[in-house]
């Protein structure tokens, strides 16, 4: 090549000299540069890239809304602005100036109307529960005007941000607060807890307390959205490494309707308002007043188990939870001067049941057969009742028992036993199972305990009481735990008078005492109470689970046993004889469209020790309707009220008069309300106009 070259023309020659120059001429800046970079700016860069750091972004998922047997919201969300101390930055604060931010943003929330105290935020930003990089939340729901203000005088307020969030909305206000619930922070053994790392529980999480916000937490609960990014030192977001979106949560349909559940917590509220307006009652210790200061309602449908309705009083508004509770409220909430608002008497509330519990001493003598060919008595045999019992060959404890009042009812089947509540009836049934050879003393609590008594019912719902049925061994066991309670840890054949019509050791939740009901007038199957109908998909509505009926177990209950005691039952609301007995709710029924509405029940009394050791009347009654095929069961329980009969039937007959007549009332939400109000408001304005307008024929117009 090179001798070639010398016969090149000179042109060639000069052009690829040409050429070379212009190649070294690129390369020599491309090769300073790569040296430069990789040389000279090494150490920058690395620097650099160790500014930059990854880091993982959680988002927040809305939880599921809960809605009632006919889609609609009773729980939703909504959005608020809630304060937040950067624990990272807030440290950089010099101590001495810590306790003078934390007074001036107390005083500035505060001026804004979220009443807040220092205490309250220092103990926040002091919590073990958030870590020393935390976001620590301060106070929700403030007004976008304060948000403003905390941004624009942010020098003042060295590590407090605003950030919007979701939090729990009640359309209907305080309405089914029991059963609905609320959410609350996480605890400290919540935090811990294996069963919540699967949806990404962060410390300042809320969570299902109680209620269906408590049961339903797995549904109800979203997942939480991740995202994992790269950033600098400027908090520049460089790269996107991993990102997996939030799932709100899903939708929980419920089997109570609000129109039904507003109309128990009405007539409930009525009821203990008119027993607190009854006449004084006397007793040899003194007077006893009619107090009434709580009560329990629930109403149930025999034929599955389904809750239409359950309503506890004193209630509760859960709003109080959204803005994280203070101390002074929770303190009001669960003071039992205050008759413990929290607290769900109708699946907590333990009472003696009373004479609701004597269709189920009446089983136990048809199953067994002491009311029978080889019993005592026949079905409508008549038993004298002349208002007072004595325990054959009775040798210790109390020998002589009574009605209420020591009432007479003279010749009694046991129809007509439970039609007029005979005490004398049952108490010889109690003793004959005590005494006669052949028959168990336990009868009356094997019996009970088929219809649910003494177990929890299975209700979908958290904190459900058991009650208690008393038997010999339990006996036993509570006088060696407490010998100071009982007389003897014996068990005397007077236990077994007091427990077959519902008093001594005997206690049952209100709900227990519905489902045992809805067994007896369904023909035997007793059902675990449902509240829960449905699992929904949040963004189609598609059913993601269906909850069946759950079935405990069958009864065996052949028409030979239900019908007289079905039969005995019903002439409670109607039976009226020509000398002028009447069953113990005719009072409150007599008027009642029983033509088109059937309604049988069964009134209770119980009694309980209160203060200065006087003896309080809690007034039970249970009714369901319309027959033969009832549809609904309805129990309601007044504390400190007097005779089921007198207060706690008229309750459950307006309810279902209401139902009879197809008169039951829309309960409106706020939303709804607010509506109604703007629209009345605009057309007033708009007649008022109007009227102005008008011409006046006195104007030469007609």
């Amino acid at each position: 090549m090179a001798v070639a070259s010398r016969y090149l023309p000179q042109s060639h020659r000069l052009r690829l000299a040409i050429l070379a120059a212009v190649a070294i001429s690129l390369f020599v800046p491309l090769i300073a540069r790569l040296w430069y970079l990789q040389v000279i700016k090494e150490t920058a860069f690395v620097e650099r890239a160790a500014d930059n750091t990854t880091e993982t972004i959680i988002e927040l998922a809305p939880r599921g809304r809960i809605l009632d047997a006919k889609g609609r919201v009773l729980v939703d969300n909504r959005a608020s602005i809630l304060v937040t101390i950067d624990k990272e930055e807030m440290a950089s604060v010099p101590v001495d100036d810590l306790q003078e931010l934390f007074y001036d943003l107390a005083t500035e929330i505060s001026r804004s109307g979220n009443l807040t105290k220092v205490t309250e935020i220092e103990s926040a930003y002091r919590s073990n529960r958030y870590g020393p990089f935390a976001e620590v939340p301060v106070v929700q729901d403030i007004s976008e005007e304060l948000q403003i203000y905390l941004a624009e005088y942010s020098y003042k307020f060295p590590g407090v941000n605003t950030t919007v969030t979701t939090v729990r909305d009640y359309p209907y206000g305080s309405l089914a607060a029991h059963i609905l619930g609320y959410v609350g922070l996480l605890s400290e053994d919540e935090i811990s807890s294996v069963a919540l790392k699967a949806k990404t529980y962060l410390a300042n999480d809320e969570i299902g307390k109680s209620g269906i916000e408590l049961f339903y937490e797995d549904a109800l609960r979203g997942t939480p959205g991740r995202k994992v990014v790269t950033v600098d030192k400027f908090n520049n977001i460089l790269e996107i490494n991993e990102e997996i979106p939030a799932k709100a949560g899903s939708d929980v349909q419920l089997t109570i309707d609000i129109d039904l559940q507003a109309l128990a917590e009405q007539e409930l509220a009525r009821g203990l308002s008119t027993a607190r307006q009854q006449p004084t009652k006397f007793e040899e210790e003194g007077v006893v007043i009619f107090n009434a200061p709580a009560g329990a309602m629930v109403v149930m449908d025999p034929r599955d188990g389904s809750i239409l309705a359950m309503a506890s009083h004193p209630t509760f508004d859960p709003e109080l939870f959204v803005s994280g509770i203070s101390e002074d409220d929770f303190d009001d909430l669960t003071d039992p001067g205050n008759f413990l608002p929290l607290l769900n008497r109708a699946i907590q509330g333990t009472y003696p049941p009373g004479s609701t519990f004597k269709p189920f001493t009446a089983y136990a003598a048809l199953d067994t057969g002491l009311i029978g060919s080889r019993g005592i008595l026949g079905i409508d045999d008549p038993f004298y009742d002349e208002g007072v019992f004595l325990i054959p060959s009775c040798e210790g404890g109390t020998c002589r028992f009574q009605n209420a009042g020591e009432a007479a009812y003279g010749d009694v089947d046991l129809r007509l036993a439970l039609t007029y509540s005979s005490d004398v009836y049952f108490y010889n049934l109690a003793a004959s199972f005590d005494i006669l050879p052949g028959f168990d003393l336990e009868s009356v609590q094997v019996a009970a305990k088929y219809f649910g008594y003494g177990s929890r019912t299975g209700v979908t719902l958290a904190g459900e009481g058991s009650g208690r049925i008393p038997t010999p061994a339990s006996r036993r066991d509570a006088y060696r735990e407490n010998p100071d309670a009982f007389l003897t840890g014996s068990w005397l054949t007077g236990d077994t008078l007091n427990t077959s019509i519902g008093q001594g050791d005997v206690l049952a939740t209100p709900l227990q005492i519905a489902n045992s009901y809805a067994a007896l007038v369904n023909g035997g199957t007793l059902y675990a109470p449902n509240l829960g109908q449905r699992i929904l998909d949040p963004i189609t509505g598609e059913t993601e689970v269906e909850f069946a009926p759950r079935v405990l177990k069958e009864i065996f209950l052949p028409d030979a046993f239900s019908d007289p005691i079905l039969e005995g039952l019903a002439a409670v609301t109607t039976w009226r004889s020509e000398i002028g007995t009447e069953g113990t709710a005719y009072n409150a029924f007599k008027d009642f469209p029983h033509e088109e509405w059937p309604v049988s029940g069964k009134t209770g009394t119980s009694e309980k020790q209160v203060e200065n050791a006087l003896i309080a009347d809690y007034g039970l009654f249970v009714g369901w309707g319309p027959n033969p095929d009832p549809e609904y069961v309805a129990v309601v329980i007044l504390e400190e009220a007097g005779f089921g009969g007198q207060v706690a039937a008229p309750v459950v007959r307006n309810y279902f008069e209401m139902i009879a007549r197809n008169s039951v009332p829309a309960y409106l939400s706020q939303a709804e309300k607010d509506q109604i109000a703007r629209e009345e408001a605009t057309k007033a304005s708009f007649n008022t106009n109007n009227e102005i307008d008008q011409p006046n024929e006195e104007d030469g117009v007609s």
